[in-house]
């Protein structure tokens, strides 16, 4: 059953969701209390996906029924397989059910924070239209690692397809790097005050990064460009949390035959969430202080602490998790060897890596971090996890294994979850079952672990993703007895000796 077969299946007392249909509600579900018609979008999003309508978005509903202000969010969807999503909030008048759920219950929100959402394949004129209204503050971006379309230096990729199209076709771009430098540039050239570019992706540095790659960008069109924006516009860094799963045909059935909400794209996630950001804007902002935000003068540690010890958890445990047989995380955390395992992890190779977090108690970040992955109603799954690991572990794991290397301190558990993800990438797990492997590097690594699959070296030697790290000795033969008990003794096996 497909999300709209879901979100068409009649059920008796289900209302449709819109705008007229909000009084018609079951008492009990929040819904927007300001007048959105009354307030002007002063942010523009790039992608509304399911992490910014759980996490940012809702800050903004939230913060609105507080303080009505122009802040609502236009939401712009930058590929082409978001028009469905996008006409689906539409429909809707760009109102979406929030589903959070925690081990007790479920509570249903209705999300108002974004006023409008524009689909830009299919009309960038209209996008660019729209960053050129002075109400437009901040220009806020969730568009994933690939989006940022830098390669492994960190340096904005000239050989990336949708770049070389931007350089060309300014007034047309496809990528969220080209749409920032080409409504700065009209911006600049209309004398107007230029927008806050605010980075809410799980990168390390992400505003410094995306100040570096826009920079360079609009140094390929304009140096004077360049100047100006380095001179006029602000980058905050942001730490952003929230487990939010994919949207799937039984939430939308939960939605409608639990709360009688007929909604075609709710969101899903747990009822935790935080977004600490540099407070660091050239236009105004919103009043985020004011309904949780935590705004800080630096990101920095905030940031390496989630990356690390959250993304780099997740990480760690979806690959040796896959490969015995679970395909959802809480049924994975409920077995107490991978429970250890990620505990583990935390406690010996990434804590002493982490810097000190103001305001921080890290066992009992650890311990929260625990309960979140433990949740059963979340229901998330591994192989979201798993996921683009080539864009994943050079920001969460191999960090954390350069220091170690550096201190002499442990990689042991790093290295296994490493020897995990190469043996998850044979394409096979523990049963012979097919593994569908996504991951933008998947050609390259796969061929190089087909062709010695015990040998991790040739793996960890391609430099895009490991970097000089990956020729370390002592980092090779780590993964190399990781992955030869892997084959030879299984998962649950190795598990148990590594952890006595």
């Amino acid at each position: 059953m497909t999300m709209q077969d879901a979100a068409q299946k009649k059920t008796a007392g289900a209302v449709a969701l819109n705008s007229a249909n909000l009084a018609k509600l079951p008492s009990g579900i929040s819904v927007p209390s300001f007048d959105r018609k009354k307030l002007k979008c002063g942010i523009v999003h790039m992608s509304v996906g399911g992490f910014h309508r759980s996490h940012q978005a809702l800050y903004i509903h939230d913060l609105l029924s507080k303080q009505p202000g122009d802040w609502m969010i236009c939401g712009v969807g930058l590929m082409k397989n978001d028009l469905d999503n996008v006409n689906a909030l539409k429909d809707q008048d760009v109102l979406y059910s929030v589903l959070e759920r925690s081990a007790g219950q479920d509570v249903l929100k209705i999300c108002g924070g974004i006023g409008e959402i524009l689909h830009a394949p299919s009309d960038p004129s209209a996008v660019l239209k729209r960053l050129m209204d002075d109400a437009v503050k901040i220009l806020s971006l969730t568009i994933t690692e690939k989006g940022y379309c830098y390669n492994q230096k960190g340096d904005l990729d000239l050989n990336n397809p949708g770049i070389q199209n931007d350089l060309k076709n300014l007034d047309a771009p496809v990528t969220g790097i080209g749409y920032v430098v080409s409504a700065l540039s009209m911006r600049r050239k209309a004398g107007m005050k230029p927008f806050t570019v605010m980075s809410c992706d799980n990168l390390p540095g992400n505003g410094h990064l995306t100040q570096k790659l826009v920079l360079q960008f609009a140094e390929q069109v304009d140096a004077d460009l360049a100047k100006w924006i380095k001179a006029e516009v602000s980058f905050p860094n942001a730490m952003v949390d929230r487990i939010t799963p994919v949207t799937t045909p039984e939430i939308v059935s939960i939605v409608e035959n639990k709360f009688d909400v007929k909604d075609a794209w709710p969101v899903v996630c747990e009822d935790f969430r935080q977004w600490v950001l540099e407070d660091k804007f050239c236009n105004g902002r919103p009043a985020l202080e004011s309904v949780g935000v935590q705004l800080v003068p630096d990101v920095e540690p905030y940031e390496k602490m989630k990356v690390r010890l959250l993304n780099g958890s997740h990480s760690a445990l979806s690959y040796i998790s896959y490969l015995m047989g679970y395909r959802r995380v809480d049924l994975a955390m409920a077995d107490p060897l991978i429970a250890k395992f990620v505990r583990t992890y935390m406690d010996k190779d990434v804590t002493p890596c982490v810097p000190n977090v103001p305001g921080i108690d890290l066992t009992a970040y650890k311990d929260k971090l625990i309960e979140r992955f433990a949740n059963p109603a979340i229901g998330d799954q591994v192989q979201r996890l798993a996921e683009d690991g080539s864009q994943k572990i050079p920001n969460a794991i191999l960090p954390c294994i350069r220091y170690a290397l550096e201190n002499k301190a442990s990689i042991k558990f790093a290295a296994l979850a490493l020897a995990a993800w190469f043996r998850y990438l044979e394409g096979t797990d523990e049963e012979k079952q097919p593994i569908e492997i996504k991951d933008p590097a998947k050609e390259k690594m796969q061929a190089r672990v087909k062709a010695s699959p015990r040998d991790p070296s040739g793996v960890l030697a391609i430099e895009e993703i490991f970097s000089d790290v990956g020729t370390k000795q002592e980092l090779i033969r780590a993964v190399t007895d990781a992955l030869e008990s892997l084959y030879t003794k299984g998962a649950r096996k190795t598990l148990q000796e590594y952890l006595g």
